[in-house]
């Protein structure tokens, strides 16, 4: 397996609380992606980062506005996967 860069899409969080939020809602929604640290490259009021294919962009957006999760920031940028 290499490692390779692959555009993600990065969500920012302002509390710990709103990215557990996130994650409770996208398993609710059958929303794919995962929680990860905030990558050096975003910068964000909490640790925590939610990461899934730049596509999803719009129905995330949705998703979360109608759960009330407040987001800081929607990023996409190059993340090194295993592939």
């Amino acid at each position: 397996m290499a490692r390779v860069r692959v555009p993600s899409l990065v969500v920012t969080f302002p509390t710990t609380a709103a990215a557990m939020s996130c994650e409770e809602c996208c398993e609710r929604r059958g929303l794919g992606g995962r929680m990860i640290p905030v990558p050096g490259e975003v910068a964000a009021g909490c640790g925590l980062a939610w990461k899934t294919v730049p596509e999803a962009r719009e129905e995330l957006a949705v998703a979360l506005a109608a759960d009330g999760v407040p987001v800081e920031a929607m990023t996409v940028i190059e993340l090194l996967e295993f592939r």
